[in-house]
Protein backbone atom coordinates (compact mmCIF):
# COMPACT_ATOMS: atom_id res chain seq x y z
CA UNK A 1 0.00 0.00 0.00
CA UNK A 2 1.41 3.41 -0.92
CA UNK A 3 1.52 6.37 1.41
CA UNK A 4 -0.57 9.43 0.74
CA UNK A 5 0.98 12.80 1.49
CA UNK A 6 -1.45 15.41 2.80
CA UNK A 7 -0.49 19.04 3.30
CA UNK A 8 -2.65 21.94 4.35
CA UNK A 9 -3.65 24.27 1.53
CA UNK A 10 -1.05 27.00 1.24
CA UNK A 11 1.58 25.14 3.29
CA UNK A 12 5.16 25.65 2.14
CA UNK A 13 8.18 24.33 3.96
CA UNK A 14 10.44 27.04 5.37
CA UNK A 15 13.60 25.52 3.92
CA UNK A 16 14.69 25.17 0.29
CA UNK A 17 13.52 22.07 -1.55
CA UNK A 18 15.86 21.23 -4.41
CA UNK A 19 15.59 17.85 -6.17
CA UNK A 20 17.57 16.75 -9.21
CA UNK A 21 15.39 15.07 -11.81
CA UNK A 22 17.14 12.47 -13.96
CA UNK A 23 20.69 12.56 -15.28
CA UNK A 24 20.72 16.12 -16.62
CA UNK A 25 21.16 19.24 -14.52
CA UNK A 26 17.41 19.69 -14.18
CA UNK A 27 16.07 20.57 -10.75
CA UNK A 28 12.65 20.94 -9.17
CA UNK A 29 12.25 23.31 -6.26
CA UNK A 30 10.03 25.35 -4.01
CA UNK A 31 10.08 29.14 -3.70
CA UNK A 32 13.03 29.06 -1.28
CA UNK A 33 15.15 27.34 -3.92
CA UNK A 34 15.10 30.65 -5.80
CA UNK A 35 16.75 32.50 -2.91
CA UNK A 36 20.54 32.06 -2.92
CA UNK A 37 20.77 33.34 0.65
CA UNK A 38 19.23 30.11 1.90
CA UNK A 39 21.56 27.48 0.37
CA UNK A 40 24.90 26.87 -1.31
CA UNK A 41 23.91 25.97 -4.86
CA UNK A 42 23.68 28.00 -8.03
CA UNK A 43 21.72 27.60 -11.23
CA UNK A 44 22.32 29.06 -14.64
CA UNK A 45 18.60 29.36 -15.31
CA UNK A 46 15.72 29.72 -12.87
CA UNK A 47 12.22 29.30 -14.26
CA UNK A 48 9.50 30.45 -11.90
CA UNK A 49 6.03 29.09 -12.60
CA UNK A 50 4.56 30.53 -9.44
CA UNK A 51 2.44 33.66 -9.46
CA UNK A 52 5.28 35.59 -7.78
CA UNK A 53 8.70 36.45 -9.16
CA UNK A 54 11.67 35.49 -6.96
CA UNK A 55 15.23 36.91 -6.66
CA UNK A 56 17.06 34.44 -8.92
CA UNK A 57 14.34 34.17 -11.56
CA UNK A 58 15.63 34.37 -15.12
CA UNK A 59 12.31 33.37 -16.74
CA UNK A 60 8.90 33.99 -15.16
CA UNK A 61 5.71 32.30 -16.37
CA UNK A 62 3.01 32.84 -13.72
CA UNK A 63 0.67 29.86 -13.40
CA UNK A 64 -2.05 29.23 -10.86
CA UNK A 65 -2.12 25.92 -9.03
CA UNK A 66 -5.55 25.02 -10.35
CA UNK A 67 -7.95 25.69 -13.21
CA UNK A 68 -8.15 28.92 -15.14
CA UNK A 69 -4.61 29.11 -16.49
CA UNK A 70 -4.12 30.78 -19.83
CA UNK A 71 -3.07 28.19 -22.41
CA UNK A 72 -0.48 30.58 -23.90
CA UNK A 73 1.24 31.05 -20.51
CA UNK A 74 1.38 27.28 -19.95
CA UNK A 75 2.68 26.67 -23.47
CA UNK A 76 5.35 29.37 -23.11
CA UNK A 77 6.43 27.97 -19.74
CA UNK A 78 6.96 24.51 -21.23
CA UNK A 79 8.60 25.88 -24.39
CA UNK A 80 11.00 27.98 -22.31
CA UNK A 81 11.82 25.04 -20.03
CA UNK A 82 12.41 22.79 -23.07
CA UNK A 83 14.75 25.33 -24.67
CA UNK A 84 16.75 25.75 -21.46
CA UNK A 85 16.80 21.98 -20.87
CA UNK A 86 18.60 21.57 -24.22
CA UNK A 87 21.22 24.22 -23.36
CA UNK A 88 24.33 23.86 -21.25
CA UNK A 89 24.01 24.67 -17.59
CA UNK A 90 21.71 23.85 -14.74
CA UNK A 91 17.99 24.62 -14.81
CA UNK A 92 15.82 25.05 -11.72
CA UNK A 93 12.07 25.00 -12.29
CA UNK A 94 10.19 26.06 -9.20
CA UNK A 95 6.76 26.97 -7.94
CA UNK A 96 5.68 27.93 -4.46
CA UNK A 97 5.75 24.52 -2.76
CA UNK A 98 7.59 22.46 -5.39
CA UNK A 99 4.68 20.05 -5.69
CA UNK A 100 2.24 20.78 -8.51
CA UNK A 101 3.19 23.42 -11.08
CA UNK A 102 6.91 22.68 -11.22
CA UNK A 103 6.34 18.91 -11.33
CA UNK A 104 3.85 19.30 -14.19
CA UNK A 105 6.19 21.48 -16.25
CA UNK A 106 9.17 19.17 -15.68
CA UNK A 107 7.20 16.02 -16.53
CA UNK A 108 5.89 17.70 -19.69
CA UNK A 109 9.42 18.70 -20.69
CA UNK A 110 10.75 15.18 -20.12
CA UNK A 111 7.91 13.64 -22.13
CA UNK A 112 8.29 16.15 -24.98
CA UNK A 113 12.08 15.85 -25.14
CA UNK A 114 12.40 12.10 -24.71
CA UNK A 115 10.75 8.87 -25.64
CA UNK A 116 8.81 8.50 -22.39
CA UNK A 117 5.11 9.02 -21.84
CA UNK A 118 3.78 11.67 -19.50
CA UNK A 119 3.05 8.93 -16.95
CA UNK A 120 6.65 7.65 -17.13
CA UNK A 121 7.96 11.20 -16.89
CA UNK A 122 5.83 11.86 -13.82
CA UNK A 123 7.25 8.68 -12.30
CA UNK A 124 10.76 10.09 -12.77
CA UNK A 125 9.68 13.26 -10.98
CA UNK A 126 8.08 11.23 -8.18
CA UNK A 127 11.32 9.31 -7.63
CA UNK A 128 13.02 12.57 -6.74
CA UNK A 129 10.04 14.32 -5.12
CA UNK A 130 7.56 11.75 -3.74
CA UNK A 131 5.06 14.46 -2.75
CA UNK A 132 4.80 15.79 -6.32
CA UNK A 133 1.14 15.95 -7.25
CA UNK A 134 0.15 17.82 -10.40
CA UNK A 135 -3.21 19.55 -10.14
CA UNK A 136 -5.68 17.81 -12.52
CA UNK A 137 -6.19 21.04 -14.50
CA UNK A 138 -2.44 21.37 -15.06
CA UNK A 139 -2.17 17.68 -15.93
CA UNK A 140 -4.85 18.23 -18.56
CA UNK A 141 -2.87 21.11 -20.07
CA UNK A 142 0.20 18.85 -20.20
CA UNK A 143 -1.77 16.17 -22.06
CA UNK A 144 -3.04 18.76 -24.55
CA UNK A 145 0.46 20.20 -25.00
CA UNK A 146 1.93 16.78 -25.78
CA UNK A 147 -0.97 15.77 -28.05
CA UNK A 148 -0.56 18.98 -30.06
CA UNK A 149 3.06 18.05 -30.74
CA UNK A 150 2.52 14.37 -31.61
Amino acid sequence: MSEIAVRPIGYVRDDPIIRRIGERKLYLGNKHAADSGQYDQSFRYVVSVSTDDYPLTTHHHPLDDGPGNDWIVFERAVDTARRLYRQEGSVLIHCTAGISRSSTIIATVLAAEGSKSLRESLSAVLQARPTATPHPALHELAVVYLAARA
